[in-house]
């Protein structure tokens, strides 16, 4: 038991920087880059053009075009959420995968797939810049400069700006959420309709 749980440890990323595994299929690439289009313009009508009839909107059960159009727009605060993060997002590579039933998809970031075999929930990655520091404050005494992309174990989150984490080699501290990034937050992935390539999800959580 001890030999498999340290043969797992020692298998364990301990950093997931961006990846680009979605390059070579032309019509993905021209998807793509409608969609960087897209996000750059704030068009919302160019970006719904790009999801499939069923895209997922949340893990409620809502689903469509129309319902995502709703759900993103009752608020300048939405709107600004969205292209936001579909900014960020577009910006952490890409990776391909095929799901429980055997279909291929793409997801955007490619963390999202790269680190399937881990706790979504409690996995974070270190943005470039990141501060672990003894205390949940800015002033506090900052323990390291975490390098980018390292894989960071949660300790404890109570949903504020804070995370209590561990580091691969075991060091505790805390980190805010502006420069971390949960292996849950929002992606892009990307499924086929009709023999064509299209947007099937753009959530965050499980």
């Amino acid at each position: 038991m001890l030999t498999i749980a340290f043969a797992m440890a020692v298998a364990a990323p301990v950093s997931l920087p961006p990846v680009d595994r979605c390059r070579g299929d032309a019509e993905f690439s021209r998807l793509r880059a409608q969609l960087q289009k897209a996000v750059d313009k704030r068009d919302l009508d160019g970006l719904l053009a790009l999801m499939s009839d069923d895209v997922r909107v949340s893990f409620g059960g809502a689903s469509g075009r129309e319902r995502f159009s709703d759900y993103w727009t009752a608020s300048e605060q939405d709107r600004e959420l969205l292209w936001s993060e579909l900014g960020r997002a577009l910006r952490l590579g890409c990776a391909q995968a095929t799901d429980e039933e055997g279909k291929p998809y793409k997801a955007i970031p490619g963390m999202f797939v790269i680190g399937d075999d881990l706790d979504g929930f409690s996995t974070w990655v270190s943005l470039p810049g990141a501060v672990l520091r003894s205390k949940p404050n800015a002033q506090s005494q900052p323990k390291m400069r975490l390098p980018a992309w390292t894989v960071l174990g949660e300790v404890e989150h109570d949903g504020g700006s804070w995370i209590e984490v561990r580091t691969p080699k075991g060091r505790g501290g805390y980190v805010s959420t502006e420069q971390a990034r949960n292996l849950l937050d929002y992606r892009i992935v990307f499924g086929r309709r009709d023999g064509q390539w299209r947007i099937t999800a753009f959530v965050a959580g499980d």
